[in-house]
């Protein structure tokens, strides 16, 4: 087995394609059981493609992606100023975060955060988890997160709470 050579970039138009093939098939892994099958089917890669092209050109939004041997295994999607219902100014939101599960619990995630925050220009993190997703809420709390106490709810089909984390223990 060959040791990771992982690095983390700003996303790149040659890399727009990898990044859709990691998005649709993450999404789907991730989504499989808990939302109706048509939405869990919903991201393809052509539309994955279009997403990405899309934030690409949001000056409000950051694009990072984890490379092995040049191979993108995972990305972050970051947004300058949160979205509501999040209230937070001083606050920039981790959109997403997706990792090809052969590249879990090696730091990569770690690394896409730490280097988001720089990306963006700001320490201080907000995001939403899907309440289903226990494997995600360990990984933010075990780097540092804390849930703030607010939820929403997203209508998927059924509807599935999403649980507010922010990286200050003192906001709630």
């Amino acid at each position: 087995m060959k040791p990771m050579t992982l690095r983390i970039a700003p996303i790149e138009p040659q890399w727009f394609g990898q990044k859709a093939q990691v998005q649709s098939h993450t999404w789907r892994e991730l989504n499989q059981g808990h939302v109706p099958q048509e939405i869990a089917d919903a991201i393809t890669p052509d539309f994955a493609l279009r997403l990405t092209r899309n934030a690409a050109n949001n000056s409000n939004q950051a694009t990072l992606v984890a490379l092995d041997d040049n191979q993108i295994i995972g990305f972050a999607e970051l947004l300058r100023t949160p979205r509501p219902p999040i209230n937070r100014p001083d606050a920039a939101e981790l959109a997403s975060l997706y990792i090809l599960t052969t590249h879990h619990r090696k730091g990569v995630g770690r690394m896409l955060v730490e280097a988001g925050k720089h990306a963006i220009g700001n320490d201080r993190l907000v995001l939403w988890v899907m309440a289903f997703n226990a494997n995600a809420q360990g990984f933010y709390r075990h780097i540092g997160f804390h849930e703030t106490g607010h939820t929403q709810t997203e209508d998927m089909g059924p509807e599935l709470e999403m649980i507010n984390y922010t990286d200050e223990p003192n906001q709630r």
